[in-house]
């Protein structure tokens, strides 16, 4: 038994201990906290993870809906992606100050730049899902970066969202450019004229919330786009229509409303491409005939 004991001590003695110091700083560093544990970021991150699901929420609300609702668009693709980026701005933000904080405590704790090791299984694990999060956010950031510019060069975003232009929405449902959308007159193509159209709608927002607009608005109007860049895209002298055929339903006032047509062939003409002279109605368009 005392053999054992002998043994025993001697086995010990041989172990050569650690520093104290050592132990104390690899402990230091094992229980350090995550810089994400602070209130900044925890903010940030209720406020991303709300956002983020209303998104998908009005996102699925408006593929089963059918149809474009005036104000769901601008909440699904302009006001809650705002408000989502504010939140992952405050993760950054609360990390960065945690961060600062402890190093102002104790600049030997944490080093000026963090160290990646690709080697350790954490690390690796870490970057993987950072690379996959980064990808994901930047391919749903590219789709609603387009959705936003496709809706906002909507007829919905024009007529009912941002503009109360209720009269004037009416009168073009009825009018003979219904089919034509707001932009393709009031804008025209080419990114410099988008640019302008849309700080100049910040403009008008702002005039017509703090009401700093001219009373009466001023005419005409001297900053508009040529009409051969918006309007010309359509119609031009050198156009040939041909004739076309209208048709004119009349009911009588008999017991059966008989139906009467009227078939009206209107010459509408138009420049002819081959012969390069007008014709129809546009006829005295021509600079060579005298009416």
């Amino acid at each position: 038994m005392s053999d054992d004991k002998k043994d025993t001590k001697s086995e010990s003695a041989d172990i050569p201990e650690e520093p104290a110091g050592d132990i104390e700083s690899t402990t230091v560093k094992s229980t350090l906290p995550s810089l994400y544990r602070n209130y900044i970021s925890f903010a940030g991150t209720a406020i991303s993870a709300a956002s983020s699901m209303c998104i998908v929420f009005l996102f699925m609300l408006e593929i089963s809906s059918g149809h474009e609702q005036p104000y769901l668009g601008i909440f699904t693709f302009i006001i809650f992606p705002a408000i989502l980026i504010f939140g992952l701005f405050l993760i950054v933000s609360g990390m960065m100050i945690e961060r600062r904080r402890r190093r102002s405590r104790a600049p030997t704790a944490i080093k000026p730049f963090p160290v990646l090791d690709l080697n350790n299984a954490r690390q690796r694990r870490t970057l993987l899902v950072l690379l996959v999060s980064g990808f994901l956010f930047l391919f749903i950031s590219a789709f609603g970066t387009y959705r936003v510019y496709e809706f906002s060069e909507s007829v919905t975003f024009c007529g009912q969202t941002c503009h109360v232009m209720n009269p004037e929405f009416t009168a073009y449902n009825a009018s003979p450019h219904a089919k034509v959308t707001c932009v393709e007159c009031h804008v025209g193509g080419g990114a410099d004229y988008y640019v302008k159209a849309k700080l100049n709608g910040v403009h008008q927002l702002y005039a017509v919330a703090f009401r700093t607009y001219k009373k009466p608005i001023p005419t005409p109007v001297e900053n508009l786009r040529p009409a051969n860049e918006t309007c010309g895209a359509c119609h031009w002298s050198e156009k040939f229509y041909g004739e076309q055929l209208r048709v004119f339903d009349h009911y009588g006032y008999d017991e059966g409303n008989s139906l009467n047509q009227t078939r009206m062939l209107i010459k509408v003409g138009g420049g002819n491409p081959k012969t390069g002279q007008a014709s129809g109605i546009h006829w005295h368009m021509n600079l060579d005939n005298e009416i």
